[in-house]
């Protein structure tokens, strides 16, 4: 497992020292310091662990994927053999864990007898598993091709995709068009199933639960990309599927458009959600900007002309701090849990942060995404580690809690890997200008 800095785990966080950005020498520093910790977190054996904190200490299916990007994407600017090549393994390690139905799991958990009593785990040889995850599958779709090097890797993964896609296509049929979940009421396990699985993260303003099968805005746009990507990739090795993909990319895009899209005082955006009525549930939320990060040849889920006015909303005050980076919700939104976790007008995920950046520099929104990623620098600096997520009072910052005696974690992989791809594109720049 991966070795836990219990020091760093119990130092107290800083409480005069204001939010200031990274200077290039601190940049570099804390680039050396991801690189490390992602080197001990993306184990030998083909796991990524999703924290060094002991309470997340063991892969999950979302961050798995979620990281395995980041890391690929930093290799652009800055290779790093021995990283890719573990991340490769763990890449496709998690594959095995791909259920007979082709789903994949939420996380895979070290066997404990105080866990195995909770219903929502099942016992897979030394683990415990957990499948309350909608988004692991499509993530990992997209993923996977990306440390796919030889065609021999390709025919060995394209039954595996294929139950995958079949898994996604049937979720969509049975819920009338679009990705979707019910609520886990019978085994106790996470109520939601997006990246947002918290249990109030997902209410009307009236503080009630939406009616179940959910449709979340962020996995709609990463089925449409999953259903692109291996499109192209079967074109011209199995046509008829190649075709059936994208024409169900198409129709999920074309009912996207008729069903997210809302105009309200501050103008177009995309609702959170759509419920098992298919009523909009208009949380003004940082979600329609990970639809800018599944895009795929420029395109994305959203209309051409939907992309800008997403972009302008997420760097508008509403969202946007530029000594934090982005709000998880409007600054306007009423806050659904009492306790701010995962909801609230000051909080910020850095991983979300990261991801919508990298959409708006593919998507050529260059100033916007960059402006956007070098503002998480300055959290990280302030806590001195990749933290998973973080509040903001004026000047001061402190981790997130869920309303129990814990706080957040201090340092959390997928943010380590978002801040060592903006890092590395960052220090590349230096470079090239002599700095």
């Amino acid at each position: 497992m991966l070795e836990v800095h219990q020091q760093a785990l119990r130092d107290p966080l800083p409480e005069t020292m204001k939010p200031v950005q990274m200077t290039p020498e601190e940049l570099s520093e804390f680039h050396d310091r991801a690189l490390s910790h992602l080197l001990q977190a993306v184990d030998e054996r083909g796991i990524i662990y999703a924290s060094e904190d002991p309470r997340f200490n063991w892969p999950f299916g979302r961050d798995t994927y979620d990281i395995a990007y980041l890391i690929h994407e930093a290799g652009r600017y800055n290779a790093h053999g021995e990283l890719r090549q573990k991340t490769k393994r763990a890449v496709f390690k998690f594959w095995e864990h791909q259920l007979p139905n082709g789903d994949f799991p939420h996380e895979i958990k070290p066997f404990n007898k105080r866990d195995a009593r909770k219903r929502f785990y099942y016992k897979d040889g030394d683990n415990l598993v957990n499948d309350d995850s909608l988004d692991a599958t499509p993530l990992a779709l997209i993923v996977t091709p990306l440390f796919i090097d030889t065609e021999e890797e390709l025919e060995q993964f394209i039954p595996k995709a294929n139950r995958a896609l079949d898994w996604m296509i049937q979720n969509m049929e049975t819920y009338g068009g679009f990705l979707s979940y019910k609520y886990n009421h019978k085994n106790g396990g996470l109520r939601n199933q997006g990246w947002m699985d918290s249990k109030d993260s997902i209410k009307w303003k009236s503080n009630r639960f939406p009616h179940d099968p959910i449709s979340l805005v962020e996995i709609q746009a990463y089925a449409w990309k999953a259903l692109r990507v291996w499109s192209d990739i079967l074109e011209e090795r199995d046509p008829k599927r190649s075709r059936e993909l994208r024409e169900r990319a198409g129709n999920l895009k074309n009912r996207f458009n008729e069903t997210f899209v809302f105009n309200d005082d501050k103008g177009i955006y995309l609702a959170h959600g759509v419920d098992g009525n298919g009523n909009q549930i208009r949380s003004i939320s940082i979600n329609p900007g990970l639809t800018l990060w599944a895009n795929h040849k420029g395109e994305t889920i959203a209309g051409p002309e939907v992309v800008p006015l997403i972009v302008k909303r997420i760097m508008s005050e509403e969202f946007f701090d530029e000594t934090a980076g982005v709000r998880t919700f409007s600054k306007y939104q009423r806050t659904f849990d009492p306790n701010g976790y995962q909801s609230g007008d000051n909080v910020f995920w850095p991983i979300v942060e990261y991801m919508t950046a990298d959409g708006m520099i593919k998507l050529g929104f260059e100033k916007e995404g960059e402006k956007l990623a070098r503002s998480v620098r300055i959290p990280i600096k302030y806590f001195g580690s990749f933290i998973e997520s973080c509040k903001k009072d004026g000047e001061s910052f402190s981790l997130y809690s869920n309303g129990g005696s814990e706080n957040g974690c201090r340092n959390q992989t997928w943010t380590t890997a978002g801040f060592y791809w903006e890092s590395s594109r960052a220090l590349a720049r230096l470079r090239e200008h002599g700095v």
